[in-house]
């Protein structure tokens, strides 16, 4: 019992020290583009305007957990968190392609 506990209470703290993390480095902003080079340590990514943050433009970007390199390739959409100043991108994911528009 006493072990779940503590167990327990540990995740709790985690979740308020990421939380805590988070709202230091100010307003989560959404980054959506496309993956144009897979690098050791980045992803550069031709993205769209992020509200608050930039225009639209290509740039490599450090991620927050690397063994996201090894499940993205050239070419695929995601979408990622960023945060003001802070060029990291946080959770990203690969979303499916926007649809081509019909004539």
């Amino acid at each position: 019992m006493t072990r779940r506990f503590f167990t327990v209470a540990s995740l709790l703290g985690l979740g308020v020290t990421t939380a805590q993390a988070q709202d230091k480095k100010g307003k989560a902003l959404l980054l959506k583009g496309k993956v144009t080079e897979v690098g050791k340590d980045r992803l550069t990514v031709n993205h769209g305007d992020v509200a608050g943050f930039m225009g639209a433009m290509t740039m490599p970007y450090k991620v927050d957990k690397v063994d996201i390199l090894s499940k993205v390739k050239v070419g695929d959409v995601i979408e990622a968190t960023v945060y003001a100043d802070d060029f990291t991108l946080y959770n990203v994911k690969v979303v499916p392609a926007p649809a081509a528009k019909q004539k």
